[in-house]
């Protein structure tokens, strides 16, 4: 049995549009790379690109590794460094990476043989500490790639849907950081019948679209009743890039997770150095840093590099 090993944790947007603590999707070259090594003391954790939590009962990954130590039955310590490639607060699924990512590693390195659906529960104890809540919107495709719909996490259940091969995400994420149990906290706990069947509506939409490939209809049905309206007042100028996308051709544009990333799917090939140029000039009047990453959908999730 080695004594280390290296994987890699995909990026992911969740409250897809309509699919408010449902819908999930991975991203390619965007995540956590991870690298846990087996030690005799306790836990130790390393970050690069991020300053995350050194409290082992702080640390997403490692509360995360803690619940699947406990359940398997592991004495020993890990060492753990995270190599973050985005800054947590952006919405993309920071505490996910790091958690799915820790537990599948750790699944690798001690042989267990548990399946990435049976170390979601692991990874959502982890989760749970960031945004106090169990939510599998970004732990699910996180862990297991490709576009998903959670329709429980106690138990897991959920499934995939099938995305059109052509499909390209934009994802733009001003510098403006928002925490997740923060941005749920200015969510109504309450909402008109009338508001949520127009969110069932562009929901089941939104799924049979994707499947289809209509992307007529994906642009009809990305809208979001629930936690736009009010999250969209912590991005700065969320109308008016909102707006550029359409313009240039966007098929739907909406939030990412909490905040402040934003995304918009267009097609491959589609040709976004005019789109992005507007949007680092709308910003840059504000000093506000802007950064893009283009991406297909990842469909691998957790993988051993």
């Amino acid at each position: 049995m080695p004594n280390a090993i290296t994987i890699f944790s995909p990026s992911s947007v969740s409250n897809v549009g309509p699919g408010f603590d449902i819908l999930g999707f991975a991203l390619d070259d965007l995540g956590d790379k991870i690298t846990l090594t087996l030690i005799d003391g306790d836990y130790d954790i390393k970050s690069i690109g991020a300053e995350l939590p050194s409290d082992p009962d702080q640390n997403v990954a490692t509360v995360a590794l803690k619940s699947l130590a406990k359940s398997c039955g592991y004495q020993g310590g890990f060492s753990i460094q995270i190599e973050k490639k985005f800054k947590p607060g952006s919405g993309l699924g920071s505490s996910a990476s790091s958690a799915a990512g820790a537990v599948f590693a750790a699944n690798e390195l001690l042989e267990l043989g548990l399946s990435k659906k049976e170390l979601i529960p692991y990874a959502l104890d982890g989760e749970q500490v960031a945004s106090g809540q169990r939510h599998g919107d970004n732990i699910v495709p996180c862990m297991l790639g490709g576009f998903v719909a959670v329709k429980s996490v106690e138990p897991y259940e959920g499934f995939h849907i099938d995305t059109p091969e052509d499909l390209k995400v934009l994802i733009i994420f001003p510098d403006v950081p928002i925490k997740t149990a923060e941005a749920r906290k200015i969510l109504p706990q309450e909402v008109p019948l009338k508001t949520g069947i127009q969110q069932a509506a562009d929901m089941a939409g939104l799924v049979i679209s994707l499947m289809t490939a209509d992307y007529e209809l994906i642009k009809g049905c990305l809208e979001d009743h629930f936690g736009t309206p009010y999250r969209k007042r912590l991005i700065p100028f969320f109308d008016e890039v909102k707006e550029m996308a359409f313009e240039a051709g966007a098929y739907g544009f909406n939030i990412s997770g909490s905040g402040p990333a934003m995304f918009a799917f267009f097609k491959k090939g589609d040709d976004l150095e005019s789109l992005k140029h507007q949007i680092v000039q709308q910003y840059k009047g504000a000093d506000i840093e802007v950064r893009f990453h283009e991406s297909g959908i990842n469909k691998k999730g957790c993988e051993v590099l």
